[in-house]
This record gives structure tokens, C-alpha cells and sequence, in this order.
């Protein structure tokens, strides 16, 4: 969710310091609208578990509207009208869809029998294009799990990533056309960072766009850090929020963040110290080839551990791919398959063209997870 709430501030920053947005991507003095401000004051709700009451939860987000801080949240007045309201009115076409993105995205650390349970599209009187739209749940929820890209959209209804055609011309009218931007800009994405430069190209509704892509990356690749390629400057940096967002809402998030970072099954791209430069790779026989990885070893190897003076290596997943790195060079890369007896192994080992790069760098990593949890 954390990624969506960036994401929100990022399409903020785009329409008023585009330099900034392309160095970094979140402005110091970035404002939140309507997308973040809901995912950020539903998400405890939905995630504390138990059964969501409708009569309490329109006051809930109606209390967040009513009450948002103007200093930092920009709103539509028919939104901060509906929220002042005793909610039997109907919701704003544009609210509506806000408010059924939102728990779409706050639903995806929840197990798929409790998503089935979540019927959002009803909760909030949806149509078919949101029935369509539930689906970014599952897939979102099957990239917080580390299934690849094309993995994650297995089985997943064809309107939902594949709306309009590439290259056909559309009028962004449709919430599946966002959909399919926003799963577009991800799925040609190498990081957080480059798929929210690719959704600030939506020609209708960029915060929309860059929210629903934002939630997609960030279940992938993390959102610790921006990351830019050497040859548009290299710029590395932690994406922080905005000191001008009101106490509790700095609370909130920085709340959430550690949340989301506990409950997370694999290490992420933009949450170590990488890069995004292009790697030419190379395979190698290799002295781990009869390590048996045992399902224990795997979940240590896709949790991992933050780098430091004592851990100077470390491993990240990335569609498919663990990824050795250290101090933001790439060294290594490697995936995890049964072999014909059915026992787990490190295979398809390769080395990347980085100077630094040395075979043993993954004994380093294997080294630190033996003596983990």
C-alpha cells in the first residue's frame, strides 16, 4: 500500500516540479490527494481482520475526508461534501472509484480465502469494469509472494491486462484501461522507480494511473529507494515522505511501512542497495551445485536481511531471479529448481560483467544465512 501513497505523491510532484520527479520522484513539499489519503485511512481497518460493517466504515472514511488537512491534501469538493454528509447520498462516480482501488490495494497482504471474502465491488456499488478490477488483488497479492510477472497474471481474466491493444488509441473513460496502462507500465518496468516514469505518461488521470502502478511495483521491487541509470545521472536515494504532511499522518505511514516490511516473504529490488544499470551475464559451473535447499534454506534466502558492515553481501528477488549484490553493485545471479530426484538446488548460476564480481560472493551470503533464524 505504501507504494500506492508514493506513488500519489510522485504524480503530485510530476505536475509541479518535473525535475524533481525525475530525480527522485517524491517532492519535499508534495501533497496527497484523494487515493492516498483513503488507502492510507482504510488500510487498518482492513487489515486488523474481522468483519467490516458498512455503517461504520462509510463514518470512517468519511471522517477522513471531512477532516483531511488542507494544508497537505488536495481534494475534490464533491468528495469533502460527500464525507461532510450523512453518507445515503450517492457516492461521486470518481470517489466510488477511489474508494474501490483503495481496498483493492489495502486487501493484498490478505490471504486469498480472505480476499474472496472481501466483496468490495458490492460494498461499494460497483459496475462491471470494477467486477473485472478485483482481480488486481489477487495479482498483486501473487507478487508480495514472489511469483513472476507473467506468473501473477495466470488465469487472470484477459480484460483486466489486455483491455485495449498496444499502440491502439483509447480515451482512459474506462477503469479496465488504467488497469491495463498500469499493469503495462509495471510489466515493462525494471524497478519501482522507471514504472511510475512510465505511468506519468498516462494522457487522462495520472495519479490514478501512477496508484494503480505504484501498487504493482512496489509488490515487486519494494519502495525504500529511487533509483536512476548512470547515463540520466545515477541518483540513489531513500524515498522519505514529505516533512509537510501533518503528524499523523507521518505517524500512520511510517507505521505501515514497518508493518508491510515485517510481513513481507522475499527481499525486494528497491529495497537494497542495487542499481538499475543493464548487466550482461554469463553462466558458470559453480561449488554449490549439491547444497540441497531445503524449504527452510529457501525462506531464508527470499526473506534475507538489510546489508551492513557485517553482512556486506546480500540477496534480493526479482522476477524469478535472486540477485547477490553489495554496496550497490550486482554480482550474481541464480534461481532455485528441483532437480531429477526432486531435491531443490541453486541453478543457472551467472556472473555479471561488474568488475567486482566473484563466484564466492554467494558463499558470503549462504555464510550469514546459516547463522540466521
Amino acid at each position: 500500500m505504501i507504494g500506492s501513497v508514493i506513488a500519489d505523491l510522485a504524480a503530485w510532484t510530476w505536475e509541479h516540479d518535473k525535475e524533481c520527479f525525475y530525480e527522485r520522484l517524491v517532492s519535499r513539499d508534495a501533497k496527497l490527494t484523494g487515493y492516498g489519503l483513503l488507502a492510507m485511512s482504510m488500510w487498518r481497518t482492513i487489515n486488523e481482520g474481522g468483519l467490516i460493517q458498512n455503517n461504520r466504515f462509510y463514518v470512517e472514511i468519511g471522517k477522513a475526508l471531512s477532516h483531511a488537512d488542507s494544508s497537505c491534501v488536495d481534494l475534490p469538493t464533491d468528495w469533502l461534501r460527500w464525507g461532510q454528509s450523512e453518507y445515503d447520498n450517492p457516492i461521486p462516480f470518481d470517489l466510488k472509484i477511489a474508494l474501490i482501488i483503495s481496498a483493492f490495494i489495502d486487501s493484498c497482504f490478505l490471504t486469498e480465502e480472505r480476499q474472496k471474502q472481501m466483496d468490495w465491488v458490492h460494498f461499494f456499488h460497483g459496475g462491471k469494469q470494477e467486477y473485472y478490477a478485483q482481480s488486481i488483488m489477487e495479482i498483486i497479492r501473487r507478487l508480495h509472494e514472489g511469483q513472476p510477472k507473467n506468473e501473477a497474471v495466470k488465469d487472470i481474466p484477459k480484460p483486466v491486462i489486455d483491455y485495449y491493444k498496444s499502440g491502439a488509441e483509447h480515451n482512459f473513460c474506462d477503469l479496465l484501461e488504467y488497469v491495463t496502462f498500469a499493469w503495462r507500465c509495471f510489466y515493462y518496468s525494471w524497478d519501482y522507480t522507471s514504472a511510475l516514469h512510465n505511468a506519468a505518461k498516462c494522457a487522462g488521470n495520472h495519479h490514478l494511473a501512477m496508484v494503480l502502478a505504484g501498487a504493482f511495483a512496489d509488490a515487486m521491487y519494494g519502495n525504500h529507494y529511487s533509483m536512476i541509470k548512470s547515463k540520466y545521472g545515477g541518483n540513489i536515494e531513500y524515498i522519505s515522505f514529505p516533512r509537510t504532511l501533518n503528524e499523523s499522518y507521518l505517524e500512520c505511514l511510517d507505521y505501515i511501512r514497518r508493518q508491510e516490511d515485517r510481513d513481507r516473504i522475499f527481499f525486494q529490488k528497491n529495497n537494497a542497495l542495487s542499481n538499475v544499470e543493464r548487466h550482461h551475464w554469463s553462466s558458470l559451473e559453480h561449488p554449490y551445485v549439491e547444497i540441497a535447499i531445503t524449504p527452510e534454506l529457501e525462506r531464508k534466502i527470499k526473506y534475507a536481511f538489510h546489508t551492513g558492515w557485517t553482512e556486506r553481501y546480500g540477496v534480493y528477488l526479482d522476477n524469478g531471479w535472486f540477485y547477490v549484490y553489495r554496496s550497490h553493485f550486482i554480482l550474481l545471479r541464480f534461481q532455485i529448481k528441483d532437480d531429477e530426484r526432486g531435491i531443490s538446488r541453486i541453478s543457472n548460476l551467472q556472473i555479471s560483467d561488474d568488475s567486482h564480481a566473484r563466484i564466492e560472493d554467494l558463499g558470503c551470503v549462504l555464510e550469514v544465512l546459516e547463522r540466521t533464524r
